[in-house]
């Protein structure tokens, strides 16, 4: 098990995250506890069928709640719909780790397998939320499959640009979107 004290940013190295690992997130922090995999990083987070990997609430079973930490971001160089080519994640302060986009299509932002997210999900400011799962820009040879988002703040899952694929969601309890995609997003979704 590891503890996520505020923004735990990956930058220009690989984060791998092995089956049957625990990352449990502090309510209450600030800024909020999320796992921020920057442009220049990349997860490989592989976890199992029988041994999956999950990301959670600090707080004993049975007292945990939405929004008490932030969720995983995943940020890349695919291309946006926006101007600008580049923005800041939402959720989060601009600066240098939380902006996203560019115009490498096949960007990688790395792998995700057998991940639950549950928890999670935090609001900055009024419209501004992280969510369970969030992908900013990721490109094609981004991987995500098998993936469980339980009791977000926010959406399950959400795209800002990007085209990276993903399948075998599952979103339970979330208050907010199952899927919520903006910004341009091209990839596909299925199962």
């Amino acid at each position: 098990a590891y503890s996520l004290q505020g923004i735990v940013a990956v930058r220009n190295s690989t984060l791998t995250i092995e089956p049957w690992t625990f990352l449990i997130g502090q309510p209450g922090s600030q800024p909020p506890s999320v796992l921020l995999v920057t442009t220049s990083g990349k997860i490989n987070a592989a976890g199992t069928r029988t041994r999956p990997i999950i990301m959670t609430s600090s707080l004993p079973i049975g007292t945990r709640q939405r929004g008490d930490w932030g969720g995983l971001i995943l940020l890349g160089k695919a291309p946006i719909n926006d101007p600008a080519g580049s923005l800041p994640i939402e959720g989060l302060p601009d600066a240098p780790d939380t902006r996203f986009g560019g115009s490498d299509p096949n960007h990688s932002c790395g792998s995700l397998a057998y991940v639950r997210v549950e928890f999670a999900g935090a609001q900055l400011r009024p419209n501004e939320e992280t969510n369970s799962f969030t992908w900013g820009g990721c490109g094609k040879q981004t991987v995500a499959h098998h993936l469980e988002a339980t009791y977000g703040f926010d959406d399950s899952f959400e795209w800002f640009g990007g085209n990276n694929d993903a399948k075998y969601l599952v979103g339970v309890y979330g208050a907010d979107d199952y899927l919520d995609v903006q910004i341009g997003y091209t990839g596909r979704v299925q199962h």
